[in-house]
């Protein structure tokens, strides 16, 4: 074996889950002279982990390194190469866990106090079991890629004020599941790391769920690249199509999007889109408001709204949205 090969296997073992460019270009600054490109690297990487092909792979002496691809081929009659493309999963939330309160766009540290008080007080008095915070929790504003406000506040002091109010949430639903949906905002992280630290960018130390210490609050992390259904219900942060900012109505956006029920939030309104199809089917969307400040300093003049929403699950899977809007302190 020779020192490039030792090399490798060395470091597929410590990072398991990186990226095969992002490994290999850990491994190019880390070790000197022994590589001439991260190209090189990335070759000895793609082998050890059966990405050259299935004649390839099967001659590989040491398999301890293979990989499952995300997507497995079903029919590869001409020994094309192996993809990297990714699946987008689907999180079922349990039977069990029927009544949810969906909190969107929090964007701590604006997040209002008032509006948020009164999403919570109604949760508690309507016995939510399931606390779904979809997208957008912290506003990582220091982290974002346009201009900074020196006065805002830090990432570290974000933080901190974000795990107060996560705290106060499991407070007052001691014995709820809380999920915690990664959605653009989240996305500024991950940019971050991959414009000033791209060597660590994918390993497991540095992911999001672990930097905001959310397993220590025992809340479930789900990531920006899933879709999650509550009974028949698609929920999504809203981001994941693009575009979209400038609707009229989010909600029948939502609908020509998906072609099927789905709840999101990111545009800070509230609104709904119900239709029936040619086979009688009733088909509905919706868009929650928010529960941060409605005029901040990048956006003093817009259509924004307080709000949030409670879905109910029944046990044929059928649902029933609650989308609630908050005027002055109240629910209207």
């Amino acid at each position: 074996m020779n020192l490039r090969t030792e090399i490798v296997k060395d470091y597929l073992g410590r990072f398991p889950n990186t990226k095969n460019l992002t490994l290999a270009r850990k491994i190019k600054n880390e070790t000197g002279l022994v590589f001439d490109t991260t190209e090189q690297a990335r070759d000895l990487i793609r082998n050890y982990r059966g990405s050259h092909g299935s004649a390839r792979r099967e001659q590989l002496q040491d398999r301890s390194f293979l990989r499952t691809r995300t997507i497995e081929s079903k029919d590869n009659e001409y020994n094309l190469p192996e993809s990297d493309a990714l699946e987008y999963p689907v999180f079922t939330i349990p039977a069990a866990q029927n009544e949810i309160l969906i909190l969107s766009d929090v964007h701590v540290p604006y997040h209002s106090v008032d509006a948020l008080t009164v999403a919570l007080r109604w949760g508690r008095q309507h016995g939510i079991n399931t606390v779904f915070i979809n997208g957008d929790f912290w506003d990582f504003h220091q982290l974002s890629h346009f201009m900074k406000d020196p006065r805002k506040r830090k990432f570290t002091e974000e933080r901190e004020i974000g795990w107060r109010v996560l705290d106060t949430i499991r407070k007052v639903f001691p014995d709820a599941v809380i999920y915690f949906k990664a959605g653009n905002h989240s996305e500024r992280w991950e940019k971050y790391l991959k414009v000033k630290a791209p060597e660590i960018f994918d390993t497991e130390e540095f992911g999001l769920d672990i930097i905001l210490k959310l397993g220590e609050r025992g809340i479930s992390y789900i990531g920006d690249k899933i879709r999650v259904k509550a009974g028949k219900l698609f929920i999504l942060h809203g981001h994941e199509y693009g575009g979209g900012s400038s609707s009229v109505n989010p909600a029948r956006w939502l609908f020509l999007k998906t072609k099927g029920n789905a709840l999101c939030g990111h545009f800070h309104q509230s609104s709904e889109h119900i239709e029936n199809n040619i086979n009688g089917e009733i088909i509905g969307s919706w868009s929650t408001g928010c529960l941060s400040e409605l005029h901040p300093e990048f956006a003093v003049l817009n259509k924004w709204s307080h709000g949030f929403a409670r879905v109910r699950v029944a046990k044929d899977q059928t649902f029933k949205v609650t989308n609630l809007k908050i005027w002055g302190g109240q629910i209207l």
